[in-house]
């Protein structure tokens, strides 16, 4: 009878301290007036600092919360970012609370943050309990995570739909989920924005120092006009925003007047994502002398090997295939079925990242070379190495002799251009 009468105690005390704890972080919440889910499956985190950037560039006190490749903070009045230090758990998407609180301490007045919940129940509670966002962001709908929020992508719009806040605003982009969409935003009193891509000219995109998807700049876009912030000021907000450390930088090495160009593809392990990117290149007009795909695959991960080279590979023209890491045996086999087109296959399963670097090195210069796969197992100190051997443009690099630097004096707007035009 006591054991009983000491566990309803206890239940008491637990419910009691749960409640004071709920109140507390609900009078936080409060005090932040703008609060933003970023929502989807890839480009979160940029998003987010997107954002950020606007609300920043607008005067407004924002804070802003990533869990992607880094976990970190960041605020309006400091450059430098707050790692978010995590017990052995790991992540808990209860940290919430205590960031919250952080923000509320530093009197910020709006607080971007980037879903860190995958399992559909999970990401429920993180809008309704943790985030109460009065803007969502819903990214994409793609293939990801199957396992927990699958099979289908129909479950996976579902389970962005429980993000959709009451009384308050829906970003998405052209999607089949539209309709869908709508339909749970009218059951919450919610407006539906779609983002509008055409409103970006490449020239504008090629001014970011990494590369960027249009689609994440409408998206950001949309959330500056409901917030009504001037466009103007959106659109130079965006540009000063922090940069990810996962985003797709462009690494440049070799020969400074024919560079190789590596785009760094092994963090976005889905179909979807990797061939968007490889499309985005294309649009970028890069020098493509020679084209390389190097596929980094995994010993624990052989069905997604599987999965890009029957979905993958057959669909990039290439010039060379290079296929490194552990259990390469399946894109091999595509390759001598005719699946795959490249008019050249090195296989370096097993190789260190040296090893693969003296490859590359070999490649001639205006050659892209795109990284995809996985980014453990090699892909990481793969990028690393290459990043080493990165090379920064030089005013020499845009001339072809000694008599043409005599004869023409390049003007400070015209090197900025060329600048530009190199780095995109």
């Amino acid at each position: 009878m006591e054991e009983i009468v000491y566990l309803a105690i206890f239940a008491v005390i637990v419910l009691v301290i749960g409640l004071r704890e709920k109140s507390s972080h609900d009078r936080n919440l409060k005090k932040i007036p703008t609060r933003v889910l970023v929502n989807g499956i890839r480009g979160k985190s940029t998003v987010t600092r997107l954002i950020m950037g606007i609300l920043k560039e607008d005067g407004r006190r924002v804070a802003g919360k990533t869990t992607g490749t880094s976990a970190r903070m960041f605020y309006w009045d400091q450059e430098e970012e707050e790692p978010i230090v995590r017990s052995l758990q790991g992540p808990n998407i209860s940290e919430q609370k205590t960031m919250a609180k952080r923000v509320v301490k530093r009197k910020a007045d709006a607080f971007v943050s980037e879903c860190m919940a995958v399992n559909p129940e999970y990401q429920k509670i993180f809008q309704e309990r943790l985030v109460k966002a009065n803007i969502t962001v819903i990214a994409n709908v793609i293939e990801d995570h199957m396992d927990v929020m699958g099979p289908t992508l129909d479950d996976i719009a579902e389970a962005f739909s429980s993000t959709i806040p009451h009384n308050g605003h829906v970003v998405i982009p052209e999607t089949p989920y539209k309709g869908y969409f709508e339909k749970i935003a009218r059951r919450r009193n919610s407006k539906v924005v779609v983002a509008d891509e055409s409103l970006f000219e490449e020239e504008y995109l090629k001014k970011f120092p990494f590369m960027i998807f249009p689609q994440n700049a409408a998206l950001s876009l949309a959330v500056a006009d409901i917030l009504e912030i001037d466009r103007e000021v959106a659109l130079r907000g965006m540009l000063t925003a922090p940069v990810d450390p996962g985003a797709m930088r462009v690494h440049r090495f070799g020969k400074k007047r024919a560079p190789k160009y590596f785009f760094n593809g092994f963090a976005a392990n889905d179909i979807t994502s990797t061939l968007n990117i490889w499309e985005r290149i294309q649009e970028l007009d890069y020098p493509t002398d020679e084209k390389t795909v190097i596929m980094n695959c995994r010993s624990d991960r052989v069905e997604r090997t599987i999965d890009f080279a029957e979905r993958v590979l057959p669909h990039i023209d290439m010039d060379n295939l290079i296929v490194m890491g552990e259990t390469v045996d399946p894109v091999i086999n595509a390759y001598n079925d005719g699946s795959i087109s490249a008019s050249n296959m090195i296989n370096l399963e097993n190789k260190s990242a040296e090893v693969i670097v003296e490859h590359l090195q070999d490649l001639p210069g205006n050659s892209v070379i795109y990284g995809i796969g996985n980014i453990v197992g090699g892909g990481e100190e793969l990028a690393a190495a290459i990043q080493d051997l990165e090379i920064v443009p030089s005013l020499s690099d845009y001339q072809t002799s000694w008599e043409e630097e005599e004869s023409h004096t390049i003007t400070e707007e015209a090197y900025e251009e060329r600048t530009l035009q190199t780095n995109k």
